[in-house]
């Protein structure tokens, strides 16, 4: 049995090797960093917001026997839902940041759902308890991150925050090269 969980939608954020793009959707890849042109949604007139990144963890799995045998996950940007009202580097670089913390969370659901191939019970709920769990995590860090850097307009916190990220990215291990 296979099964498709969506499992994060952040409402602020191919296997190809050189484009990383499917169907309005940009993979999180070590190297490649958002583009202007990567924000195709339409700007919402009345938003008080300089951007929206829209990103996602996607996780599929499949059982064998009653228990996990195989999943995937990877973290992706969606083109089409994320938008930016003017072209500014360091809006830009607040938005990387979002969709980097949504990597980062991809990379915690990769290790624990590994985890969860010991375990017998129910994979759904299983899985779904822990998607819950990564999501309301990553939920709060999104929000910390916009609160301590009053959304990207505090260039001396805004710093940190890029260094703090970088710095959980290299102390999580990616997932393998068939996930990405």
């Amino acid at each position: 049995m296979t099964a498709l969980i969506i499992l994060y939608a952040l409402v602020l954020s191919s296997f190809e090797p050189t484009r990383h793009y499917t169907d309005g959707e940009i993979k999180w890849v070590e190297g490649r960093m958002l583009t202007y042109n990567d924000f195709q949604g339409k700007v919402p007139a009345a938003s008080p917001w300089a951007a929206l990144t829209s990103s996602n963890i996607y996780f599929t799995y499949s059982t064998a026997n009653g228990r996990l045998s195989d999943f995937r996950v990877y973290a992706s940007f969606i083109a089409e839902n994320s938008w930016m009202k003017i072209e500014n580097e360091d809006v830009l670089a607040h938005e990387q940041l979002h969709f980097d913390i949504t990597e980062i969370f991809a990379r915690k659901l990769y290790l624990q759902a590994d985890l969860l191939k010991t375990k017998s019970g129910s994979v759904p709920k299983l899985a779904s308890d822990l998607f819950k769990n990564i999501n309301k995590d990553c939920d709060a860090m999104q929000q910390q991150y916009d609160d301590e850097t009053s959304h990207g307009t505090k260039s001396d916190k805004q710093s940190e925050w890029a260094k703090k990220i970088a710095l959980i990215l290299s102390n999580h291990p990616s997932y393998p090269a068939s996930d990405q």
